[in-house]
């Protein structure tokens, strides 16, 4: 049986122009700058590479392998997918809510669904789409509706035969689906009977301690130990150049050959500076527990290649000891609780790695503390700095793609410069400006550290030569890990506690955690005196509070979820009978006793719990002894107003004693207690002075009032 496309293809009036074999892939897609367009994949190879139409930085190679279809169906595959690429939409048949055009990544993942379909079709022995009834397209229904995957699965293995269907007035007779639109023209959701679950931020959060530990260390590397691994590694990339098997890599030697022993002098040079050092040869430990001279790495420091049986007596007439490993000049002078960071230098193996370590410690800091999506902060380039002395705010600026789209709909893949920068706080810069340190590239965030213009180790290609989400990942992991072993054997126990959601620290979850730290502990203090108040305060200013970003919606979400409990443990608390003062307490009791309605409340999305915050019963915050019922025409502090102005948060480091909205638990009283008999203890005190004397008793004296009418109240 021939096939029929073929001697069909010429007779649509309404069909796209359809490619030939030497028809560029990419064709109709902007592609990254500087690509070389003979490179370029063609309609006939079995594998096109798209690469060259990603424009993120840290993107992962990608292709079409159309090999893996049956052979029936390569064709037409070919075909659908060169139109999903390239066709802009325009004459494409409406199919409830589509976007004009996919992206490229979203193309290789319905490529990847359509080609489940023509395994199924080829399993029941139909060789062409024109077979396919709309008995067939039920059948597969059923049976994706049974199978044993994810539901959003379910939902992509049908979306891509709607897509295909869209498209088949474009293709030759022979590879069109039915023209009845799938299953009645239902949405996939109503087909399956549920559709997929977008409300909560599905996203396992980062546990607090966790968290704060990671922070704690990746500060401490960016302060403390930067200074001394950036030098060892600039010395270890100085030496990699010089070592015996990679000098061929380096411009041909320019002048007069080398003088006859001057290997022997270079030597004894190096071997005199061990000896001021104070340190021994360079060494390495044997399986049997003993040391030998690393002759190859001082090759590296005499830009020659040193042999043992001539060069033994040298090194043995230097009288030096051997040491167990190579190490590095460098000196240590960072600072652990006022002690050396190391016991010993950093070796030539270790500065590479300590280095990459540093360099996700820089991630962990710029990710998390600015709000950036994953792919925009491994996306920053040298110079994305600026600080502004008018305002003394810090930008950080770089591209985005979220949301970005052209005429068409379509999006933009190319993405675009952010009008708005991030504004960010200080420990941000500074990560910033130790990974502009650390390396010459263009990117903060390479794949790789190259050393000589070559990798360490073989690494999947990259787009832009950018560190993946993966491999940023599995850095996290590796820096974690170096700190628990260096925790070990240095007698510590701060080392990062494991997380008990047992799922790797990805990217996606430092955005989520940090708007879980400014919604449960906006004044909490974590390593280097940084402020989660300061940093959400400093994230409102800019980019990070701006919708565009996607970050107000889900601190709105941790926001509503922490009042939740709040009112939560509120009513429990009344319920069992402890007692409020102070001029707001009947207005606590019952916005606390109304909140309850809110139990058991679906929300969809994030946005609407930013819209539930701004319900007036739900506007309780917990200070320092006391509580605020918030009632903004009542307010005494600054009360502050988000962009859309339905929200209204209290200044609780701003109290004012003589307000209305002021409602005191007995909580509340307990922390008096305490401020109070600390106060006493300095009035007692003779040798106060004057001054400070009468104004804390004038303060004790209102504390006690306050405790004293609380009580009172309770008792009455």
């Amino acid at each position: 049986m021939s096939n029929p496309t073929a001697n069909t293809a010429a007779s649509r009036a309404d069909a796209a122009a359809l490619p030939g074999p030497d028809t560029i892939v990419l064709a109709n897609r902007p592609l990254r700058p500087g690509t070389d367009p003979a490179v370029l994949s063609r309609f006939a190879d079995d594998r096109w590479i798209l690469t060259h139409a990603l424009h993120e930085d840290h993107a992962k190679a990608t292709c079409l392998e159309h090999s893996t279809v049956p052979d029936q169906f390569r064709q037409p595959l070919k075909l659908i997918a060169w139109l999903m690429i390239n066709d802009d939409g325009g004459s494409a048949v409406a199919f409830h809510a589509r976007a004009a055009r996919p992206a490229v990544r979203t193309v290789v993942s319905i490529f990847r669904f359509l080609r489940a379909f023509t395994e199924w079709l080829t399993d029941r022995n139909i060789r062409y789409f024109s077979e396919v009834t709309l008995a067939h397209l039920d059948a597969y229904v059923t049976d994706v509706r049974d199978s044993d995957v994810s539901h959003d699965l379910r939902e992509d293995l049908l979306a891509a035969v709607t897509r295909a269907w869209t498209m088949r007035h474009l293709l030759p007779d022979a590879d069109r689906l039915p023209e009845a639109p799938p299953w009645g023209g239902e949405r996939v959701r109503d087909v399956l009977g549920r559709g997929r679950s977008r409300g909560e931020n599905r996203t396992p959060r980062i546990h607090p301690d966790t968290m704060t530990a990671l922070l704690s260390w990746s500060l401490r590397f960016v302060d403390d130990f930067a200074d001394d691994i950036i030098a060892a590694f600039d010395e270890h990339k100085a030496l990699v150049n010089r070592t015996p098997g990679r000098r061929h890599t380096r411009p041909p030697r320019v002048g007069p050959r080398r003088p006859r022993n001057s290997l022997t002098d270079d030597l004894v040079r190096v071997l005199a500076r061990y000896r001021d050092h104070g340190m021994g040869v360079p060494g390495k430990r044997l399986p049997d527990g003993t040391t030998t001279v690393n002759y190859y790495h001082l090759g590296r420091l005499v830009d020659g290649q040193p042999v043992a049986r001539s060069h033994a007596a040298v090194i043995a007439a230097s009288g030096l000891p051997v040491d167990d490993d190579c190490y590095l000049f460098t000196p240590v002078r960072g600072l652990i609780d006022g002690q050396p960071w190391r016991a010993r230098p950093i070796t030539f193996d270790q500065a590479p790695l300590l280095a990459r370590h540093l360099s996700t410690a820089c991630f962990v800091i710029i990710a998390y503390l600015s709000g950036q999506r994953p792919g925009e902060a491994l996306n920053l380039r040298r110079g994305c700095v600026e600080h502004d002395p008018a305002t003394s705010l810090i930008f950080l600026r770089g591209r985005h793609w979220k949301g970005l789209r052209d005429s068409t709909g379509a999006t933009r893949a190319e993405g675009a410069q952010r009008v708005d920068p991030w504004v960010v706080v200080a420990p941000v810069a500074a990560a910033v400006a130790v990974l502009e340190r650390l390396h010459t590239g263009p990117l903060l965030f390479p794949s790789t550290l190259l050393t000589n213009g070559r990798a360490e180790g073989c690494l999947q290609t990259r787009v832009g030569m950018g560190r993946s989400d993966q491999l940023i990942t599995k850095d996290i992991a590796a820096l974690i890990t170096w700190i628990a072993d260096y925790c070990q054997k240095n007698g510590r126990d701060d080392h990062v506690p494991p997380d008990p959601a047992d799922t790797p620290i990805t990217t996606s979850r430092l955005r989520r955690t940090l708007a879980w730290f400014i919604a449960r502990r906006p004044r909490g203090l974590v390593a280097a005196a940084i402020q989660y108040g300061h940093v959400s305060v400093k994230m409102t200013l800019g980019y990070s509070g701006s919708y565009a970003s996607g970050f107000p919606d889900d601190l709105a979400f941790e926001e509503w979820l922490a009042r939740l409990e709040t009112v939560v443990d509120a009513h429990h608390r009344l319920s069992e009978g402890e007692y409020v003062s102070g001029p707001a307490a009947n207005t606590y009791r019952t916005r606390v006793s109304a909140a309850t309605r809110f139990a058991g409340r679906t929300l969809r999305t994030n946005r609407e719990a930013a819209t539930l915050l701004a319900n007036p019963d739900l506007q309780i915050f917990t200070g320092k002894g006391m509580t605020c019922v918030l009632d903004p025409a009542r307010a005494a502090c600054r009360v502050a107003a988000d962009e859309r102005g339905t929200r209204r948060t209290p200044d609780i480091d701003d109290c004012r004693p003589n307000c209305a909205n002021i409602a005191r638990t007995d909580r509340d009283i307990h922390v008096l207690r305490r401020q109070a008999a600390h106060l006493r203890a300095v009035v007692n005190d003779p040798a106060a002075p004057p001054v400070r004397h009468a104004r804390e008793r004038h303060e004790l004296a209102r504390l006690e009032h306050l405790i004293a009418r609380h009580h009172t109240g309770r008792t009455r």
